[in-house]
Formats: structure tokens, sequence, C-alpha cells
């Protein structure tokens, strides 16, 4: 119980005691009264008794009714106003689920008339896979096979909201495509993100997870870090036990606190279980060649503080998800 609901009851409280205290009050005054009438030698009509008591004390009498009436109107009051609160309360929770409900319809309706979730049921794109969002602004990393050659790129994110990208830069050679959706007016900006990026080398052994869209919803995979290197030795790669699928490519690789340490990139055909991912490293260095013409006087600034350390598995999922999303492309 806060603060906001024990002051109606202590002011309940305080109301009933000062009414205890006046009729013990007038009590005792009847108590004087009597002893005062058996004293008395000469005998007083009940009349004028009551006179010369009321005169004695009716200022007191005036005050303690007037106290009384006071305070049990303010107990009706702060009764109904603690009930009101209550209520309001209910009607508040009420409203934001309704107001949950209207922004996802809203953001159907959006979709459905700038003519993208039709494209979208009518044609789902030529390839698609995964993408994480590098900065709240709207900069994300996927791979360039999945955009390589491209006519046009959208994200859709969990909720089912699309938005179109715009390559910012691609890196063929570690399989790395940074993009945009910033420009696009029905994005807005979200939270900052909430993971790191661990450019150091990870351990062998390191507990991993990853996020992605091996299907049109998002799909969890949890694995360990078997080889410090990728295909064929590739040191630009981390070898990783993990079960995914080519729709996995592009989403993030992190470890256990939270930390991206890796892009996953191809699943090698031939060993069952053995997927790739592009280490963060490596990333850092692709965006530092990135042009300031291609970033469009927007700031591609990387966040180096991770909430997520201290958070369950579950919450680090809860968090995550917001900032993956489905990428599709379209080719003629």
């Amino acid at each position: 119980m806060d603060a906001g609901e024990k002051e109606p009851i202590e002011n309940m409280l305080q109301a009933y005691g000062r009414r205890l205290e006046f009729r013990d009050k007038l009590k005792r005054v009847h108590q004087q009264l009597e002893a005062d009438s058996l004293l008395a030698a000469p005998v007083v009509e009940p009349r004028a008794q009551v006179r010369a008591w009321w005169q004695a004390h009716r200022s007191t009498l005036a005050i303690a009714a007037a106290v009384a009436i006071m305070t049990t109107f303010a107990t009706i009051i702060l009764y109904r106003s603690y009930q009101n609160s209550h209520k309001q309360e209910q009607q508040y929770g009420m409203m934001m689920r309704t107001m949950g409900v209207i922004q996802q319809t809203q953001n159907k309706l959006l979709n459905n008339l700038s003519g993208r979730g039709r494209v979208f049921q009518q044609n789902p794109g030529q390839v698609a896979g995964s993408g994480f969002l590098l900065t709240a602004s709207g900069f994300m990393v996927t791979n360039n096979h999945i955009v390589q050659g491209s006519d046009s790129v959208y994200v859709q994110s969990q909720q089912g909201v699309v938005y179109k990208a715009r390559i910012v830069h691609s890196d063929p050679q570690h399989d790395l495509a940074i993009l945009a959706i910033g420009q696009d007016t029905a994005f807005h900006a979200l939270p900052p993100v909430p993971y790191s990026f661990e450019a150091r080398p990870s351990e062998l052994g390191e507990r991993v997870f990853t996020l992605g869209y091996p299907r049109e919803e998002i799909v969890y995979g949890e694995g360990y870090l078997s080889s410090g290197t990728g295909f064929r030795g590739d040191s630009a790669a981390y070898q990783v036990a993990i079960s995914v699928n080519p729709g996995n490519s592009g989403g993030p690789l992190l470890d256990e606190k939270g930390n991206v340490i890796g892009i996953i990139t191809a699943k090698q055909i031939t060993s069952e279980g053995a997927t790739f991912a592009v280490k963060t490293s490596i990333l850092l260095n692709a965006l530092q060649s990135i042009s300031p013409d291609s970033l469009k006087g927007d700031p591609l600034t990387l966040n180096r503080k991770n909430r997520m350390v201290r958070f369950s598995r579950k919450q680090q999922i809860k968090q995550m998800q917001n900032y993956v999303y489905q990428v599709k492309v379209f080719k003629h």
C-alpha cells in the first residue's frame, strides 16, 4: 500500500478518535452536573438547571458539534475519493490496453494504405533473411548476399510493420551490408539499443544465442562457440555450434551477457550444426569505411553500454526482439 492509499484510512481513524473524545467529554460534564445537583442545598427547578448548564457549556458543545459534523463529512468525502482513485486506476489500465490494440491496428492500416502489406501478401520477396539495428535511429546490419543485386529492400518488424530500406554500404568480402530505414516516414526512432558490441575475441565454449527469421515469426536459437575461426580457417569469423536455417542469415550472435559478438552468415552445408558468424571487430572496421555522404548527415554511433548484463535469458530475448527485423528483397 503506497502513501496515497494510507492517507484516507488515517483520516478516518483520526475522525473516529475525535468522536470518542467528544463522547468522553460529554460524559464528564454529565457526571459533574449530577454532583453539583446533589451538593446544592436549594432545590433548583429542572428548567432552570438546564438553562444554567447550557449557559456554562454551550460554547464547548457548539465547537464539539461543529468538529463532529466536519469530521463526518470529511470522512465521507475521503472514503469516496479513495474508491474513485481505485476506479481511475482500473480505467487507466483498461485505456492503456485499448491504446495498444489501436496502435497495432493503426500500423496494419498504414501498411495496407501504403500498399506494402498487399505487396508482401502477393509477393513475399525472392530472398529473405534477418537483420538487426545498430542504432535506434534506423541503421542496421545484414548479410550482403541477401541484398546483393536487389531492386528494392524492405524490412519487417516483429509487430508486422514494414519499412523501406536503403543500402548504405556493402562489404562483399565479409558478407556485410549496412542498411538505413530512418528515412522512411513510417519509422519512428526506438529507445537506445539495449546491447553493446564486443570487439574483443570470445573464448571457445562461450555460450551464445541468436534471434532471426527462418520463418515469418522470430525464432530463438542457442549454442556455443566451437572455433575461433570460420570456414577454412577464416580469421574474420567464428564457427558456432548452433542450429540455424537460411533465414537466420544477418541475425545477431550474442554472448551470455548480451554483447553482440558477431553476425550470422552462411551455413556450412557439409557439416550439420556448423554455423559461421562474422566477428564484431570486422563490422566495426566496415562502419569506419562508410563515406559521410552515404550517411546523409545522420550519425552512426554504436551503443557502448550494455543494459542486458544482469537480465535473465528470457528478459534478454524480450529486450532484443524489437530490434531484430526480417529482411525481404525484390528482384526482376
